[in-house]
């Protein structure tokens, strides 16, 4: 999704999400009037201490082939990158096709080639750590990708929500998991043989 296009029924675009802040919450639309019909609503995991149980239990449930996906971005590796983060965590261990692209391409291209990766894998359920590094047109985008493909993506931000955050979301439907009972319940643990990617993602 670029700044430009339309995020929403009512053609509001992602540059106007991004700009208005706290001061013009009066003048924003009802939340309802934002719902995508037949979509569940997004969800934002708020782990405020930086929980390690919550990181562990989401990274044990990373398994590609029944459609669970789990993203722990490049540390310091910017915007630019995440897309590219997203494509292999969905590859999980095989070689990615047109990689040299997805690598130089601009964040636009890079997600087109993440959605596509998404929709050519069955992914039903994204979840991307480390949400709190990230740019809010990064997040609008992933809000994107939550209301417009069949993939339901899983945001986790590691500290509290800033204010600018919160108004943000306050142009999705959304809903907000704080504790680590129901991280679990979302994140059953994959059930697979040898090592996990978690495993060999932390050594």
């Amino acid at each position: 999704m670029g700044l430009l296009d339309a995020i929403n029924p009512l053609g509001e675009l992602g540059v106007d999400v991004l700009a208005c802040g706290p001061a013009a919450s009066r003048r924003c639309p009802p939340r309802k009037t934002l719902r995508t019909k037949g979509r569940s609503p997004i969800t934002v995991v708020v782990d405020r201490a930086d929980d390690v149980r919550y990181t562990r239990t989401m990274l044990a449930a990373h398994h590609p082939a029944a459609g669970r996906v789990v993203v722990h971005p490049t540390v310091g590796g910017g915007d630019r990158l995440l897309w590219h983060d997203v494509m292999h965590a969905v590859a999980d261990g095989r070689p990615l096709r047109a990689c040299s692209c997805a690598a130089r391409g601009n964040t636009s291209a890079q997600e087109r080639s993440a959605r596509a990766a998404l929709n050519a894998a069955a992914v039903r359920q994204l979840t991307v750590l480390r949400a709190h590094r990230i740019g809010w047109g990064v997040w609008a985008d992933l809000v994107a990708v939550h209301r417009t493909t069949g993939t339901d993506v899983t945001v986790v931000h590691h500290a509290e929500l800033p204010a600018d955050l919160v108004h943000l979301l306050r142009h999705c439907d959304h809903r907000i998991l704080t504790s680590h009972a129901a991280v679990r319940a979302l994140h059953p643990p994959a059930q697979s043989s040898g090592e996990s990617w978690a495993d060999g993602r932390h050594r």
